[in-house]
């Protein structure tokens, strides 16, 4: 090497000790930037030409390599998985959390209170059967739990619309964040062509593959450009520069909705907040107003029979309804309605088993010992106050069951979060250092190249002479 290639390895030395200085710039710049993973700048010596008869040796300065982005491909997508499962516990939570509210378990305005109270009026029905003021007693009594249960029940309905339609607002979000999974696949792409690398744009995708997985789950394939593809529910999703999007529409059987993709195939999730949607769009908020329906049905059904077969305050016939019988197919809760007889005239009201009996109030007790009578093959061989209590304690476990996940899997991400971090995320005092490293390098390597300029002016000198 002549002496004035000793310039050339100063001028090298300075350019590599900027491009770190720079990259430890911004790191720090970017420390509490979301989805940032630090880069590291990767020095190499350059080795000198090889040419016969000269020295090779001490070589021809430092360069940087790469900048290198700091990145845990396992931890990432431990992290990503584990948050879509967090994300459906979570969803589901607030379903159950929700309903419980609707409920009003246990409360004075709950539907259990309501029908304590109900059973509690045929009580005292049964022992002042000839009362007026108990009979009107007894019919407002039934005309609240009514109302009651309605209410409940169109809450429910109104809550199962509310989630059905953020179940197509996530969709939509989910295509969005697609679309643009795409347009950062292309990016990459035509980096990858120029033979360059930008690890802000594969950042940039890896913030939205998080953002997508706490909708879906998904699963990742990576290229050597840095593009992905990415599969949901085993159908396609992004495919290089396209988009396959996600629909919402209605299932075989008419009633309930279903995610499909974008030729129209059921999407296969097991995570996320699409499919804690549409479970509860489809089965958890629908099996609450099934069993809604059950008690309801199975009031009306036994009331009435025992009703029917009594005789009202001067009535020498019996065949009154107490409820308006519901129609096979229709919602028992919805059609839930005191008849109208009854309303009209409490004296209706069949508390005796006898016609001409004023007195007599057998019937009546025998409606209300309908709440703790048990019966094989009659809701599940329990009474109907317990059988309704039992919905509303399912729900309750199902809630504590949600939180309990929600809680283990958040602790899960958390681990990962900090695994990746260790990797990915940027240590201040590592930074500083790194900078002074950088700075005690450059003044180095511009003394060096001082020096240098010292001899080629002596050498010059001298030969002038």
């Amino acid at each position: 090497m002549t002496i004035f290639g000793s310039f050339e390895i100063g001028r090298k030395a300075l350019r590599a000790q900027h491009k770190g200085m720079e990259v430890s710039g911004q790191n720090v710049a970017n420390a509490n930037t979301p989805g940032y993973s630090r880069q590291r700048a990767n020095l190499e010596s350059v080795a000198s030409p090889i040419v016969a008869d000269t020295d090779m040796a001490p070589g021809n300065g430092v360069r940087v390599s790469k900048v290198e982005r700091m990145h845990s491909e396992f931890y990432f997508s431990q992290k990503i998985n584990t948050g879509s499962h967090e994300a459906y516990w979570e969803m589901r939570r607030e379903t159950y959390m929700t309903a419980e509210s609707i409920m009003m378990e246990p409360d004075q305005y709950g539907i259990n209170k309501y029908l304590n109270d109900f059973f509690d009026a045929w009580q005292e029905l049964s022992s002042s059967p000839e009362e007026a003021a108990v009979r009107s007693g007894l019919r407002e009594k039934a005309v609240s739990l009514t109302h009651s249960v309605e209410d409940v029940y169109m809450r429910l309905e109104d809550m199962r619309l509310d989630k059905q339609e953020e179940l197509e607002m996530r969709v939509n979000e989910a295509n969005r964040i697609a679309d643009e999974i795409s347009e950062l696949n292309d990016k990459l792409r035509f980096v990858d062509a120029l033979q360059q690398d930008s690890n802000e744009l594969l950042d940039k995708l890896d913030l939205a593959i998080k953002e997508l997985s706490e909708l879906v789950d998904i699963q990742v394939h990576r290229k050597g450009s840095g593009a992905v593809d990415i599969f949901a529910g085993g159908q396609l999703l992004v495919q290089e520069d396209q988009a396959l999007h996600m629909n919402v529409k209605t299932d075989d059987s008419g009633e309930g909705l279903q995610v499909v993709s974008q030729r129209g195939r059921p999407l296969n999730l097991t995570s996320g907040r699409i499919i804690a949607l549409s479970d509860a769009v489809n089965k958890d908020i629908p099996h609450i107003q099934d069993e809604l329906d059950t008690v309801v049905g199975t009031l009306v059904e036994e009331v009435n029979e025992l009703h029917s077969d009594g005789y009202g305050l001067d009535h020498e016939e019996s065949g009154i309804n107490f409820f308006e019988p519901v129609e096979e197919g229709s919602s028992a809760a919805m059609n839930f309605r005191v008849s109208e007889q009854v309303i009209e005239d409490s004296s209706n009201i069949a508390a005796s088993t006898e016609p001409g009996e004023p007195g007599n109030g057998e019937n009546a007790l025998e409606i209300a010992r309908l709440r703790d009578q048990r019966e094989e093959g009659r809701l599940d061989g329990v009474s109907l106050v317990e059988y309704y209590r039992g919905v509303v304690t399912s729900m309750g476990v199902e809630a504590q069951e949600s939180e309990r996940m929600v809680e283990a899997f958040s602790r899960t991400k958390k681990e990962f979060e900090e695994m990746h971090n260790s990797v990915a995320g940027v240590n201040m005092d590592e930074e500083v250092l790194n900078m002074t490293q950088y700075q005690h390098a450059w003044q180095a390597a511009a003394r060096y190249l001082n020096h240098v300029d010292e001899m080629l002016t002596v050498l010059f000198t001298e030969l002038g002479r």
